[in-house]
């Protein structure tokens, strides 16, 4: 009996504190959910049912008429959602910056040394150093002297355009991760090519083919990523798998000379040991491959629906090639390709790399009111505020039918105005690598539908779903495709 009521006691006051913890906004005057135990406001999401961007999302839609949302993120860790356009840009670019200048992802330096070279990982003052270095790789100077490596690896492309049925993702991750070997190391991955020389697969696609893409442990591991340390610590997640680290070494002990990234970063940064130049090589590598190959799979994707869209881009192919000897790879015939462009915008508005953006506060500031009438809400030391990048996409008061595929949003336009286009960041840690992403993505578009249309490998194929268990975008199910040849107009 004794046994029972200590039993009875000890779940009463785990029970009372659970209660305590989930009324945490309430208690503040706050409107906000009840947050369960263990999982806050995110049981879907731990029961890898949505991603963490649809249940983001829902609460965005939810609350339209507050500025901002208090919630519980996994583990009931009082966050708040902000909803506000004037609010986020505070955040991510004004006065509130320094207040909340670190990203919340969760990495073990110690364990993760290579990763933990990532502006995107790194805090402090230690993000802005680091992103310094990488910065002037990406001038437009630079980028017309990493174009050889770019139409190099399109010509392979060319070469090698599926017949029938296809995998997009697969596809552009062969050539993403060709072009990110030459223009970053001076090497030749072999992803693409002749089938002799592909038919046993490099240890670029053995090993960084899969690292992003969903597995038995990628809930496990998003969960550690983006909530909490301990759990990394507990499975033991590495951001960059120990092998890949011991290899990334070795690549760039073995880097050739010439004009590639690694060897500009060498040259203008001369004080660098050899285990910050093999940090800021995984940071090149992993950001540079991953992220354009799931952009190049969606606007293909996104193009194979729309019809009217893709007709449009063939146009535009078409009359840029007859004033280029039909050369779309050369700088100017590139730079003239702004459907194309646009198109790639409109895709990644769609389907963004990462749902959300996760700061943490390490300065104290206020926000204010949540709505009219209330009263202003001091965020304090080590609050997560989640900026909603998938939400703010698919917003329908910031984009008339957010749903639809409409490339001309960003034709002809002023870049969107405040922070309602989120697809590389903003402000000062907006990603660096914008331009090489770009660049890659929009020549191997040109590439493929130059001769080719690209159509749905199966009719009344089903839309693509995303993946709820990876941090970035990926399907669950793969994006499946056909081309057929085309006549260019």
């Amino acid at each position: 009996m004794l046994l029972l009521l200590l039993l009875f006691i000890l779940l009463a006051a785990t029970l009372l504190v659970w209660k305590r913890q989930g009324n945490h906004w309430r208690r503040l005057g706050l409107e906000a959910p009840f947050g369960w135990p263990l999982v806050g406001n995110m049981l879907d999401f731990a029961l890898a049912r949505r991603s963490y961007g649809e249940v983001y999302q829902e609460i965005y839609t939810q609350n339209s008429g507050l500025r901002y949302v208090c919630f519980y993120r996994l583990f009931n860790e009082p966050a708040i959602l902000v909803r506000d356009q004037e609010l986020l840009r505070h955040i991510l670019v004004g006065s509130n910056f320094a207040n909340c200048a670190d990203n919340a992802v969760y990495v073990d330096h110690q364990r993760d040394v290579l990763a933990s070279h990532n502006p995107f990982i790194a805090n402090g003052n230690r993000w802005r150093l680091l992103r310094a270095d990488l910065v002037p790789l990406f001038t437009p100077s630079r980028m017309r002297q990493t174009l050889p490596h770019v139409a190099q690896a399109c010509q392979l492309l060319r070469d090698q355009v599926p017949l029938g049925r296809f995998e997009a993702k697969d596809l552009a991750t062969r050539y993403t991760l060709q072009v990110v070997a030459s223009a970053i190391f001076g090497l030749d991955a072999h992803c693409l090519g002749s089938r002799e020389k592909v038919a046993s697969p490099s240890r670029w696609l053995e090993w960084l083919a899969p690292l992003f893409q969903p597995s038995a442990w990628s809930l496990l591991e998003t969960m550690s990523l983006l909530h909490s340390s301990r759990l990394g610590r507990l499975i033991g997640h590495r951001y960059v798998p120990l092998p890949l680290q011991h290899w990334f070494r070795e690549l760039v002990a073995a880097r050739s000379g010439g004009d590639n990234l690694l060897q500009w970063l060498a040259e203008s940064k001369r004080g660098l040991e050899m285990e910050e130049l093999a940090g800021h090589a995984t940071t090149l590598l992993l950001e540079g491959y991953e992220t354009s190959a799931m952009l190049l799979a969606f606007v293909l994707y996104e193009l194979a629906l729309n019809e009217e869209a893709q007709q449009r881009l063939h146009f535009e192919l078409d009359a840029v090639a007859q004033r280029h000897a039909g050369n779309l790879l050369d700088q100017v015939a590139l730079g003239e390709l702004r459907y194309a462009e646009a198109a790639l915008l409109e895709a990644l508005r769609l389907h963004p790399a990462m749902q959300a953006l996760q700061k943490r506060c390490t300065k104290s500031f206020t926000l204010p009111a949540q709505k009219s009438g209330a009263g202003e809400l001091k965020v304090h030391v080590g609050t997560v505020l989640v900026l909603p990048v998938q939400a703010i996409h698919l917003d329908s008061e910031l984009y008339p039918a957010p749903k639809e595929f409409r490339p001309d949003r960003f034709l002809h336009q002023p870049p969107p105005v405040g922070c309602r286009f989120l697809g590389f960041g903003a402000g000062p840690r907006m990603c660096p690598g914008m331009r090489l992403g770009l660049l890659q993505t929009k020549a191997a578009l040109a590439t493929l539908l130059q001769d080719h249309c690209v159509l749905l490998a199966d009719e009344g194929q089903c839309r693509v779903e995303v993946s709820p268990l990876t941090f970035l975008t990926a399907s669950r199910k793969g994006i499946w495709l056909r081309f057929e040849r085309r006549t260019p107009g």
